[in-house]
């Protein structure tokens, strides 16, 4: 008898080994929860709230003003996220704005270099002024960039439920798959 009791504690243990865990991510999707969902039915992203799973459909409510109420069946989402917060230093904004700064500081360098030029007798490299003003417009435009704040995404795997419950002959084992 020990024998068997030994056999049923190491296939539960490699049953419970194998289970993945990603079961613990599901309970961060909450109702309410600020989610993105990529799918096929749609051509842009969706992100609203997630309101609940009814069997194998997931239901957002779009935010904004239209809050359209939208079904993905979860073969036909492609990735669902959830959001991570309000994070800066992202590299689209720092570049957007860098490249804004570079153009205005070239144009006040060579703008400055023919103030000065026409003010005093001494003669400045206009297309060097034009390029130490790009720099350092590039560089206080990043600066600037850096602190835009935009949201950071997480995935939300599909989680997979492996069920381990004990009866009167034994164990049964239960298998299902949800959001």
């Amino acid at each position: 008898m020990p024998i068997a009791r030994r056999l049923h504690g190491a296939l539960l243990a490699a049953l419970l080994g194998l289970v993945p865990l990603s079961g613990l991510s599901a309970q961060v999707l909450a109702p309410g929860t600020r989610v993105r969902v990529k799918s096929q039915q749609v051509v842009a992203p969706v992100i609203g709230s997630y309101q609940g799973m009814r069997r194998d459909t997931v239901v957002v409510i779009e935010d904004g003003t239209a809050a359209q109420v939208w079904s993905f069946t979860s073969a036909t989402i492609d990735r669902l996220e959830v959001s991570a917060g309000m994070k800066g230093g992202n590299r689209a904004p720092m570049t957007r704005w860098a490249l804004i700064g570079a153009g205005g500081g070239a144009a006040a360098g060579y703008l400055v270099a023919a103030i000065l030029e026409g003010s005093s007798s001494s003669e400045y490299n206009d297309v060097l002024s034009a390029a130490v003003g790009a720099g350092v417009g590039a560089i206080a435009g990043a600066a600037y960039g850096y602190r835009k704040l935009e949201e950071h995404w997480s995935p939300v795997p599909i989680p997979r439920r492996v069920g381990v419950m004990p009866t009167r002959d034994g164990f049964r084992v239960g298998f299902s798959a949800a959001f």
